[in-house]
């Protein structure tokens, strides 16, 4: 009998992460200047700076602001930050609404964001939408975001309404390793899930390893960039 996937903890899909990369103090004065001339990709990165306070003292009632403000002008990643106060992030500023984190947070998962379609597909877990959560949760798994390859491995180990796949479980936990280092104790979970697989089971798990290509999109790539992005963008409007 295979094991269940307990050294992950909670159910991933359960936890959404809201989090984004930041500028630093040197970009604050060209950005404020981009905003004021409209760019809304700057607006999210002052955001950014007054949400985490780098590069400037946090004032969660300016980022919440900018945030809307870029939203409103098509930012996705904008949207994405607006969706995380709604969940959690307001910090009193705003009641927490999972409707409208989702709402938002639709914003850039459909843009290609792969964090934003992580906490969707957590989202539409929460309220039981267990096919949306997971047709998500894919998306996110082909970008190689680690924690959706952990979660990917933990759901088809025991999720209620999934149905268990050693296979699955196996070679996305094993990605979500080899991109992610994992500590010993997951190490050894692995160790011993495998000695309970078949041959079969262990070849085509092997199969998927091998052939697994992570695809991240612009928008990913840009949200980890964080500084390289903003100091790109001031290049590119200069």
């Amino acid at each position: 009998m295979h094991k269940h996937l307990a050294i992950l903890g909670a159910f991933f899909l359960l936890q959404p992460e809201c989090s984004n990369a930041q500028p630093k103090d040197d970009l604050i004065a060209a950005l404020e200047q981009l905003s004021t001339e409209g760019n809304a990709e700057a607006t999210y990165h002052l955001g950014m700076a007054y949400h985490t306070g780098s590069g400037t003292s946090v004032d969660r009632v300016k980022a919440l602001a900018m945030f809307r403000e870029a939203a409103e002008a098509g930012n996705p990643l904008a949207s994405y930050k607006l969706g995380c106060y709604y969940d959690g992030q307001g910090g009193g500023l705003v009641e927490d609404d999972l409707a409208l984190a989702l709402e938002y947070k639709l914003v850039a998962a459909e843009a290609g964001y792969a964090l934003a379609q992580q906490d969707v597909a957590a989202l539409f877990a929460q309220s039981g939408q267990m096919d949306k959560a997971v047709a998500w949760l894919e998306r996110a798994v082909g970008q190689g975001w680690p924690q959706a390859l952990a979660t990917y491995a933990s759901i088809h180990n025991g999720a209620e309404g999934i149905a268990p796949d050693p296979v699955k479980t196996d070679a996305y936990f094993r990605l979500f390793l080899q991109r992610q280092g994992g500590n010993s104790k997951q190490v050894e979970w692995l160790r011993e899930f495998e000695l309970g697989m078949s041959e079969n089971e262990k070849s085509r798990a092997d199969d998927i390893v091998k052939r697994y290509r992570p695809a991240p999109t612009q928008i990913t790539l840009d949200a980890l960039s964080g500084q390289g992005a903003a100091m790109e963008l001031i290049e590119r409007e200069r």
